[in-house]
Parts: structure tokens; sequence; C-alpha cells
């Protein structure tokens, strides 16, 4: 019961009532991790993370300075610096032949079901094949950083308040602005 309701407060932007402490992200990148981030306008070097940091939540893209770290382990986006490690999720459709232009994105304490992550070059892509997508690589951030997977074309006929954007992995010793 506990899960359904953390679950239902990520995917509806409530506040959850699971009390979350955070995990401060070491400063320097971690041996096997990565930092993953946008490239480009509005978003141009905002950070994959949660708020609070490296606790199960939304994930968004903010501050170099709270950034989480990250890799693609087996399909599967992890977070290995939490304790214990976090598992990027991906919203599944009722109607994978129509889904909805964004799917939510969450982490989570166990492993996503649904879909594989994979890097295209340092690009990071999401895929399933019962959703048909023009571009794997193709993200939204939309109200307060959320991060969403873009189901319709890049940057055609974007949702009011959202971005595109394709997020990339940087692998220098620090996040940086």
């Amino acid at each position: 019961m506990v899960k359904l309701l953390f679950l239902a407060a990520l995917l509806t932007g409530a506040p959850s009532t699971i009390a979350q402490t955070s995990v401060p992200t070491p400063r320097e990148l971690q041996t096997g991790n990565l930092w993953i981030r946008a490239v480009a306008s509005p978003n141009y070097h905002k950070y994959l993370q949660t708020k609070p940091a490296n606790v199960p939540g939304i994930a968004i893209l903010d501050s170099y300075t709270t950034a989480g770290q990250f890799n693609i382990v087996d399909g599967q986006l992890v977070n290995k610096v939490a304790n214990p490690p976090l598992y990027m999720w991906v919203e599944e459709p009722a109607d994978k032949a129509n889904p909805p232009r964004t799917l939510s994105t969450w982490f989570n304490t166990t492993k996503n079901p649904f879909g594989t992550f994979n890097f295209q070059g340092d690009t990071v892509a999401w895929s399933v094949p019962s959703v048909k997508r023009q571009n794997t690589a193709a993200w939204l951030v939309c109200k307060n950083q959320q991060l969403f997977i873009n189901t319709g074309a890049y940057a055609y006929q974007t949702p009011s308040g959202c971005a595109d954007q394709t997020i990339h992995y940087y692998n220098d010793k620090t996040a940086n602005n």
C-alpha cells in the first residue's frame, strides 16, 4: 500500500508522505559512474537527479551542484551512489499504440520492468518494442524541471510548458555549469 501511495504521488506530482532523507552526492565523479545532463537551451548543463538527492522520487534536470551520478547497467539507468541503488522507471501507458505525448520518469529502489535504456554514442535513449517512437533519444523537460520520455517527434508540436531535450553522459571529474 505504501508503494502504491508513493507511486501515485510521484505520477501526480503530489508531495509524498514518506519521509525522505537526502544522501549527498559526492562532488567528484565516482568510478563507474557518469554525470547525465542536457546540452541545449533552455536546460543547458542541467543535470539528472532527484530532490532530495539520491532518494526515490521524480526524475528532474537541475543544478550541477546537486547532480546525481549514474550509469546504464544491463538496460537499467541506475544511480549507484544512492544506498540502496535507484533505478529510473518509465510510466507504462494503458494504450501503447496511442501513448500520451509524455511518459513520466522517476527513480525507485527496484529495477524498471518497462523498457530498456542504452547509450547512442553519449546520448541516453530509452525504448520498448510496444511503444513506437520516432526518436528513442527524445526527452521533454516540463513543469518543475520534471523529465519525461517524449513519444512524439523531437522539436515538433512540443507540449505547452515543455522543452525538447536530449540528455548526454559527461565524465569529467566534476559536474560544471
